[in-house]
């Protein structure tokens, strides 16, 4: 009778233990995150550098408005034409009227000086009548030169022998500084770039770059490397353009230096986690999320390239990554 009472006893026991180890698996299955996953293999990603170059020439240039206002004549045939040529004349608005009334107030104080060296040559005047009749000869004298430097600065000359090619008609409203004509001598152009130390080393002589200005496009070659940062801790690389090529000197264009190859993961840009200024990538590890961190490449067309120790090849978490911590548990939905 006791040994009948007594295997009830650890009956009841096991019985109790199975189901309170039931209800563990159950909470803790309750409580994993709910999760879909994608299998993902590394890839050969090529990266790049873009930057911003400045078009320069040592035989050709763009002939800018000095002044603002309407370019005159005299227009010259486009093509070739002579060193110190006159290529057109900018009229400021009103400036011929300011240089006459200045040339008439220069008159007026030569006239007056004079009636005042004769008068004080008689002692009819004052020292003081005749040095402020002079301080103001050579103030009017002063404003005449500045019209006159003016007028001269608006006139645009050809500073070297070259091709000749209008960008504007006579009669053009232009401010300073807007283009008016260009001249091609037979210099070759280039594009001058800046690039930070650690990106001129994937960089070499001789490396062919894609550049963009607009609606122009085209492919350049590095011609040489600077030997120092000492520009703002930026190193000077110049890329070599085309003779032929429609691109102006100053204006500015976009280059791309393609790198080599080098591995990398496409995942879905719902994969990638960032957490301030750094991202991670979650990845299922014997039922466990694991944060993974990750460089992001680049994002195009709704996936992002990264890079960072997946594994190979490696589950990526790519739906209810932003409610999970490293190490959570997870369940895989089907």
């Amino acid at each position: 009778m006791r040994m009948r009472h007594g295997g009830k006893a650890c009956l009841t026991l096991v019985l109790t233990g199975v189901l309170i180890l039931s209800a563990a698996a159950t909470a803790r299955a309750a409580a994993a995150v709910s999760v879909s996953v994608l299998a993902v293999a590394p890839a050969p990603w090529q990266d790049g550098i873009a930057v911003l170059a400045r078009v320069e020439s040592a035989d050709h240039t763009v002939l800018a408005a000095p002044v603002t206002g309407r370019v005159r004549g005299p227009f010259l045939a486009p093509g070739a034409v002579a060193a110190g040529a006159i290529v057109a004349r900018v009229a400021v608005p009103g400036l011929p009227a300011q240089i006459h009334a200045a040339q008439a107030n220069a008159a007026l104080a030569a006239t007056d000086l004079r009636r005042q060296q004769h008068l004080a040559r008689r002692g009819l005047v004052a020292r003081q009548s005749l040095d402020q009749a002079r301080v103001q000869l050579q103030q009017a004298d002063a404003a005449l030169q500045a019209l006159q430097r003016q007028d001269a600065q608006s006139v645009l000359r050809a500073p070297f022998a070259g091709t000749l090619g209008y960008l504007v008609s006579a009669g053009t409203v232009v401010y300073q500084g807007t283009p008016v004509a260009t001249l091609l001598g037979r210099g070759q152009p280039w594009a001058r770039a800046e690039l930070t130390p650690r990106q001129v080393r994937h960089v070499t002589p001789g490396m062919t770059v894609l550049w963009h200005a607009g609606d122009l496009r085209g492919s350049a070659v590095v011609r040489s490397l600077g030997q120092s940062a000492r520009s703002a801790g930026m190193v000077p690389v110049y890329v070599a353009l085309p003779a032929s090529s429609a691109l102006l000197p100053g204006q500015w264009l976009g280059l791309h230096f393609a790198l080599p190859r080098a591995p990398a993961w496409r995942v879905p840009d719902a994969a990638v986690v960032w957490r301030g200024a750094h991202s991670e990538v979650f990845v299922l590890r014997n039922g466990h999320a694991r944060a993974v961190p990750v460089q992001v490449l680049a994002a195009r067309a709704g996936a992002s390239w990264v890079r960072g120790a997946l594994g190979n090849p490696a589950q990526v978490i790519v739906a209810g990554s932003t409610r999970l911590q490293d190490g959570v548990a997870v369940a895989v939905r089907p």
